[in-house]
């Protein structure tokens, strides 16, 4: 059994067994490689009956084990390639590798050293190319021929590297031992549908009444990932109070990145983000970069931040002029990781504050309709009474800068807002969105719901998007009971 849950191995061991070959020794090098790595990982962490290590003996005879090979690989918590000439020349060492990225969408669990460099010409295949590995070879002779390092001749060498290699994967196997497991996907019962480029995400209530927060830690730079280690184990410890996100790793690329960013932000109350001395990666369909990318979906979210950088860290030094206006940005914190991890605790605990004070208000729904669309518009207030939820419609009378100010002031302080697009006009209910849009900085947080209700008859695309905005879409007939659904789920 693995000492990781939910993984039949913790590690997987890909090498090519030409490798293996067991010719001034008794053993193939790679057998003793793996041999002193478990010792190595045991003595780190604690775990000589827990960690279950897959390196298969047997030779790939016309692929007859690949199958039994790919299962495992799927299995196994990390991945360990041992690169070599003979390593790419292979092909079930590819398809192991490809199999591990199909199931394992974090790359961080993906490991690399090397046995005997490439051949002029030759390339490790994606992501191995980029992936930093530590060299088990050196020249040797007058003319300095590659060599694999003796675990016996080279002894104080190979060690070193070994505990070095064993220390990495240590720290990655705890990280991921630590990780609760993801949260079980509850089916939908909302029949209202989302139109295209609108997410129907909404944080659902927590079922017992707890103000707990959800915590983002940004993916950060390598040099930066013991600090993000700290921070979660710190957060993990309150598991009554915070949740942290990202559950793993998340997915290496711009598209699929994205996705799975923008998913987490949705649902987070904070957002953490460690600033090192470099911006990161810049993966091809990322232009702006991994940091750079999550400090801004951020900031565009209106989720409270936390940044950080050591104090050592001089903004005025940094080439990329877009990663230093980041660096001086007044959310970034300059100061000792303790010290930041206190102001952490401290922002989540001011914000449980603030929940359980807008927890003893009853819900105030802003129902925001033009003259059009009364007739629905007071069906829902009624609806909301009935659900003891305090029920405004707009201001009605010639345009004022009275009612202008009425507008804001709901848009502000409303905890639920619902736009009604029925028999109004595209012009009308593209203002209504642009002005929430522009007084949105001044609300204290998001509204607890953003709904935009459109009814027949069939009209233009609004052509404004939302990603926190759930979606109503009756094009034939108003749904009144999806609307009255949402109204009692908030009263309760």
């Amino acid at each position: 059994m693995a000492m990781i849950p939910g993984f039949e191995y913790d590690l997987f061991v890909s090498y090519a067994h030409a490798d293996n070959a067991a010719v001034e020794e008794p053993e193939g090098w790679v057998t003793q490689f793996v041999n002193r790595l478990k010792t190595a990982l045991c003595q780190r962490l604690g775990a000589a009956r827990e960690l279950s290590v897959f390196c298969d003996s047997n030779v790939v005879t016309a692929n007859s084990r690949l199958p039994d090979l790919i299962k495992a690989t799927k299995s196994s918590a990390l991945f360990l390639a041992i690169g070599s000439p003979s390593y790419i020349a292979q092909d079930w060492t590819n398809r192991e590798l490809e199999a591990f990225i199909e199931s394992n969408n974090d790359l961080t669990r993906l490991f690399m050293i090397e046995y005997l460099p490439l051949n002029a010409e030759e390339r490790y295949p994606s992501p191995l190319d980029e992936n930093i590995h530590l060299e088990f070879w050196k020249g040797t002779g007058p003319r300095s021929i590659p060599m694999p390092l003796s675990i016996h001749r080279d002894r104080d060498e190979f060690s070193t590297l070994i505990h070095t290699l064993a220390a990495d994967l240590g720290k990655k196997l705890f990280s991921l031992r630590l990780l609760p497991r993801a949260p079980r996907v509850q089916p939908q019962t909302e029949k209202a549908t989302p139109r295209a480029g609108l997410s129907t995400n909404v944080k659902a209530a927590d079922p017992n009444g707890s103000a707990k927060q959800t915590v983002l830690l940004a993916q950060t730079t390598e040099d930066l990932e013991d600090e993000v280690d700290q921070l979660r184990s710190l957060l993990q410890q309150y598991p009554d109070e915070i949740t942290v996100l990202p559950v793993a790793g998340y997915p290496q690329g711009g598209e699929a990145f994205k996705a799975a960013f923008q998913s987490d932000i949705a649902k987070s109350d904070l957002f953490v983000q460690l600033l090192g001395k470099r911006p990161g990666r810049v993966p091809p369909d990322l232009p702006e970069g991994y940091t750079r990318f999550q400090a801004e979906t951020a900031k565009s979210s209106n989720v409270p931040r936390l940044q950080w950088r050591r104090p050592d860290v001089d903004p005025e030094s940094v080439a990329d002029p877009a990663y230093k206006e980041i660096l001086k940005s007044e959310t970034v914190i300059a100061s000792g990781l303790e010290s930041f991890k206190l102001q952490i605790l401290k922002e989540i605990r001011k914000s449980k504050e603030k929940e359980k004070v807008r927890k003893v208000k009853f819900s105030t729904v802003f129902i925001n309709a033009d003259s059009n669309d009364l007739e629905i518009a007071k069906e829902v207030e009624r609806e909301c009474v009935q659900n003891a939820l305090t029920a405004i419609l707009p201001a009605t009378g010639p345009s004022s800068e009275e009612t202008r100010r009425d507008l804001e002031e709901n848009l502000i302080d409303c905890d639920v807002l619902l736009f009604f697009y029925g028999n109004t006009t595209q012009a009308w209910i593209r203002h209504q969105l642009m002005r929430f849009n522009k007084v949105r900085p001044q609300r204290e947080s998001n509204p607890k719901l953003l709904a935009i209700c459109s009814g027949p008859p069939p009209k233009p695309e609004i052509g404004i998007s939302f990603p926190d905005a759930r979606v109503i879409d009756c094009p034939t007939g108003w749904n009144i009971e999806a609307i009255k659904k949402l109204i009692t789920e908030l009263g309760e």
